[in-house]
C-alpha cells in the first residue's frame, strides 16, 4: 500500500463529493412524489450505525483496508473469496456510475457523440488520478468541493431569484403513510448513496490522523445529505411530484426553468458541471478501492505490474459502461430493481455486520483468557 497520506479536510471532501456523485443528477426517492426529500433524511440518519461499524472495524484494524481485515476476521479460505467478490463490486459501482454520466450527456448535450467516446474520456482522466495515488485525488478533492459549493450557492440563488418555487408542491405531507417511503429508503436511499460509504474503507487507512475517521464521515454524511435533500426539495417545488418523478434527470429540468429579468437563462451548464465533478469523484474512489483490493490480493509491489493493472481495469470499467445495458431505462431499471437487493445490502451491510458481531465475539473470548486464571497443579 503506498505510504501517502491525506488530511481530514481531503477526507471530508472527497466523502461529500462522493455522496453528491451522480444521486445530485438523476435524483433518487422520487417514486414517494413530494416525500421523496423526507427519504433522503431517513436514508442518511439509517446509515450513520452502518458508518460507525465500518469504523469499529478500521480502528480495531488500524492501517488495514477491509480487504485486509477480511482475511485477519474471516481466514484466508472464506475471506480471499469474499474479498474478490468486494473488488468486482467495486469496479462494478464504477462502470455503473460512467454509464449514469455517459448517458446524461449524449441525452442532453452531446446527443451525436457515442456514448464509448463520452466514456472514454472520463476514464482517460480517472485513470490518470489513479495513476498518481490518493494524495492527488484527495487534493483534487479539495479543490473540487471549493468549485461545487460555489456552483451550488449560485444554482439555489437562481431558483429564488427566478421566482419559480412554489412550497404547495411539497404537500400533502406523508399523503400515503410511512410504508411506502419506509421501503423507498431501504430500497434505494439508504443504498444508495449512503451505504456505498463502505468503499472508505479502503481509503480510511490513508488518513494522517485516524482518530478523525469517524467524526469526519459522519459530517459528510449530515452534509450530504442535507444538500440532497434540499436539492429533492427543490426539484419538487418547481416541477411538481409527477414531473419530478416521471424526469430522468430531474436537476437538469429544475435549472433550465431558470429565468430572471429575460437575461440569465439556460444554466444548464451548471448541473452538466456538477455531473462532471461528482462524477469523477465518484469513479475515482470505487475505482481505487477495487485498485487496492486487487493490489493487497496479489501482492503488486513493483511499479510496472501497478501500472499494467490500472491500464487493465480501466479498459474492463469502460467495455462494462458500454455493454451493461441497451438503453439508459433499463440501466435505472437494473440500477433501482435488482442492485440493491443482491448487491447493496449484502456488501454494504449483511457482510459488515457479521465482520462487527465475530470481531466483538473474538474481542469477548479473548479478554476471557486473559483474565481466567491458571489452576496450579
Amino acid at each position: 500500500m503506498e505510504t501517502a497520506k491525506i488530511n481530514s479536510f481531503q477526507l471530508f471532501s472527497l466523502m461529500f463529493m462522493f455522496e453528491l456523485g451522480s444521486t445530485i443528477v438523476v435524483g433518487v426517492g422520487l417514486d414517494v412524489k413530494q416525500d421523496a426529500w423526507l427519504t433522503i433524511l431517513l436514508g442518511m440518519a439509517s446509515s450513520i450505525p452502518l458508518f460507525f461499524i465500518y469504523s469499529y472495524l478500521f480502528y480495531q484494524y488500524p492501517g488495514h483496508t477491509l480487504i485486509g481485515y477480511i482475511k485477519n476476521i474471516v481466514g484466508k479460505y472464506i475471506g480471499i473469496p469474499l474479498s474478490l467478490i468486494y473488488v468486482g463490486y467495486f469496479l462494478y459501482i464504477a462502470a455503473r456510475v460512467l454509464r449514469d454520466f455517459g448517458d446524461l450527456l449524449t441525452t442532453t448535450t452531446l446527443s451525436e457523440t457515442p456514448l464509448v467516446m463520452v466514456n472514454g474520456l472520463m476514464i482517460l482522466l480517472i485513470t490518470y488520478g489513479v495513476l498518481m495515488g490518493i494524495e492527488v485525488i484527495g487534493r483534487t478533492g479539495e479543490m473540487i468541493f471549493i468549485i461545487i459549493l460555489f456552483l451550488g450557492v449560485l444554482g439555489i440563488s437562481s431558483t429564488v431569484f427566478s421566482d419559480i418555487i412554489k412550497t404547495e408542491n411539497l404537500t400533502p405531507f406523508l399523503e400515503n403513510g410511512l410504508k411506502p417511503i419506509i421501503t423507498t429508503v431501504y430500497t434505494q436511499t439508504y443504498t444508495f448513496p449512503f451505504g456505498e460509504m463502505i468503499s472508505f474503507t479502503m481509503i480510511l487507512p490513508f488518513l494522517n490522523k485516524p482518530k478523525l475517521g469517524w467524526r469526519t464521515g459522519l459530517l459528510a454524511i449530515l452534509a450530504s445529505g442535507a444538500v440532497l435533500s434540499l436539492t429533492i426539495a427543490l426539484e419538487i417545488s418547481i416541477l411538481g411530484a409527477n414531473t419530478a418523478a416521471q424526469s430522468q434527470f430531474p436537476l437538469l429540468q429544475t435549472i433550465s426553468k431558470v429565468n430572471i429579468a429575460n437575461f440569465i437563462q439556460r444554466l444548464d451548464i451548471i448541473v452538466v458541471a456538477t455531473l462532471i465533478l461528482g462524477v469523477f469523484i465518484k469513479i475515482s474512489i470505487f475505482y481505487y478501492a477495487g485498485f487496492l483490493g486487487i493490489q493487497d490480493l496479489f501482492h503488486l509491489t513493483r511499479k510496472k505490474p501497478r501500472i499494467y493493472c490500472i491500464l487493465l481495469l480501466s479498459c474492463v470499467i469502460l467495455i462494462a459502461s458500454v455493454k451493461m445495458a441497451e438503453n439508459f431505462t433499463e440501466h435505472i431499471a437494473v440500477g433501482l430493481k435488482w442492485v440493491p437487493i443482491y448487491l447493496h445490502l449484502p456488501l454494504q451491510t449483511g457482510i459488515p455486520l457479521l465482520l462487527f458481531i465475530l470481531t466483538l465475539i473474538k474481542k469477548v473470548i479473548g479478554r476471557n483468557k486473559i483474565d481466567t486464571p491458571k489452576v496450579q497443579s
